[in-house]
């Protein structure tokens, strides 16, 4: 089976029960309960890590407040699995990870698909035609009403990108079926004027009948 390096992490949203203070804790401190931290990668607090984090049980986290943080001063917390799973409840996050590792099977598959769908046409002066093409309204200003063509674009990248990784893969016959991309069907995808952002979710099948779901915000 083929290896890339690793650059692309599922993110899993870990479902979380109660959030209460630590009495008396210096630096100060939250006590988290939740469904499942046998894994945890990372606590945002305010969408800033924790500084600390101490996972007492499967159910149970402590987290240091970030420095400068007043316990009135939190609004959101957010604790984050490295299980590599791809689901409804994972988010897709490009970074270089501080052990580096290799990825191969589906994930390998995942990650190939976001990098091209993010490449924009040009970029790569060896192959100027490759890319997705995803990014090309980033930054863009628009009215509430041209919402739609934001995803009608995303569609388009996305459909451009499964033909693309089919023709590039048709010539590997070496490759494992569960590495190949036998179809991409975007599931969801809409614009928040909340986050300025497009958020959607692509179904991913593998010529080996496995799927996985590469959600995304952009």
């Amino acid at each position: 089976m083929a290896v890339d390096f690793q650059v692309v992490f599922p993110q899993q949203s870990v479902r979380l029960s109660s959030v209460s203070t630590v009495a008396g804790s210096s630096p100060p401190a939250i006590n988290v309960i939740g469904i499942d931290f046998s894994a945890v990668d990372s606590v945002l607090i305010n969408e800033i890590d924790s500084p600390s984090v101490m996972v007492f049980s499967k159910t149970r986290l402590v987290a240091q407040l970030p420095p400068g943080m007043a316990l009135s001063q939190v609004t959101s917390i957010q604790v984050t699995s490295k299980q590599l799973v791809l689901s409804p409840q994972s988010l897709l996050v490009f970074q270089i990870s501080r052990v580096p590792g290799k990825v191969g099977g589906i994930l390998r598959m995942v990650q190939l698909f976001t990098k091209l769908l993010f490449t924009t046409n040009g970029s790569d002066i060896f192959s100027p035609k490759l890319g997705g093409n995803a990014l090309k309204n980033l930054g863009r200003s628009f009215s509430t009403s041209q919402s739609g063509g934001i995803v009608s674009d995303f569609v388009v990248a996305v459909d451009n990108t499964q033909r693309q990784i089919i023709n590039i893969q048709g010539k590997q016959p070496q490759l494992a079926n569960d590495e190949k991309l036998l179809r991409a069907k975007v599931t969801k995808a809409y614009f928040s004027l909340q986050q300025s952002a497009l958020i959607a979710s692509v179904e991913l099948t593998s010529q080996a009948g496995s799927a996985a779901l590469a959600n995304v915000v952009i």
